[in-house]
């Protein structure tokens, strides 16, 4: 009943990376030209509240009647609108002298394309992040401590490298997140060196949210997806529905 364009926000491959055998989810029933035909959709609905999230996909506009399909204006009687003739302005000495001033665009050796995707790839799985610019190894001994319940379980030491990734797919993340509502690749913790003021450049954490289905939280609020969070010690992090919780030190305090 539900097809997989309506599972998620973003495009999915397979059904499995959404849903598990036996999870409960929330879904919105479609409306449908066929009485008989039942369509229903999650990527619709907040999957945490169940609050009806609407349908946001942009809507193409309709295009002006009085333009050609070939993109030329015409009148209201199918002739084409000319518009009138002007004048070339042509600046002065001063403007020439800009003109031959201006540097030449330079070339792009940037990979793109397949190749730039192959850079990105490990043991043949395309990573969903890139290392931004200002990536940086951590200069501070930090900690993720894993908690289940009362539980406290092996913390993670998370200064030996720039950045961790999380998630189920344990052929390319750092730090396993094995929860059936967590994403392959689910979020990404990144150290960046910052410039402050007052202290000079310094290595921080930071969470993005990979576009997960089930989001990521920080001390209990869901963080918007694809954007770094700066985090702070003794951040309290959670992801998908998941009861474990990761708290961030820094084990140098």
């Amino acid at each position: 009943l539900v097809h997989i364009s309506q599972l998620a926000p973003r495009r999915v491959e397979s059904v499995e990376e959404v849903l598990t055998e036996g999870q409960d989810v929330w879904v919105k029933v479609l409306p449908s030209e066929d009485p008989a035909k039942v369509s229903l959709s999650l990527r619709q609905v907040d999957q945490s509240t169940g609050a009806d999230l609407g349908d946001e996909a942009p809507r193409r506009g309709r295009r002006n009647e009085a333009e050609a399909e070939d993109g030329a204006p015409r009148n209201a009687d199918g002739s084409f609108a000319w518009g009138k003739l002007e004048p070339l302005e042509r600046g002065g000495p001063e403007e020439e002298e800009e003109e031959e001033a201006a540097p030449k665009q330079q070339p792009n050796f940037a990979r793109t394309g397949k190749l730039a995707e192959a850079s990105n790839t490990v043991n043949g799985v395309v990573l969903k992040s890139a290392e931004p610019s200002d990536a940086a190894k951590p200069t501070k001994h930090w900690r993720l401590y894993v908690f289940k319940g009362k539980e406290a379980l092996e913390p993670y030491h998370i200064h030996r490298q720039s950045s961790y990734l999380l998630g189920r797919e344990r052929r390319v993340v750092d730090l396993p997140l094995d929860h059936p509502s967590c994403s392959g690749q689910h979020a990404v913790l990144q150290f960046r060196l910052t410039a402050k003021s007052d202290t000079g450049k310094l290595v921080r954490p930071y969470l993005m949210d990979l576009g997960s289905t089930n989001g990521s939280f920080i001390n209990g609020e869901k963080i918007e997806p694809e954007k770094y969070v700066e985090l702070l010690p003794q951040d309290v992090l959670r992801f998908g529905y998941s009861s474990r919780e990761y708290v961030i030190i820094n084990a140098d305090v």
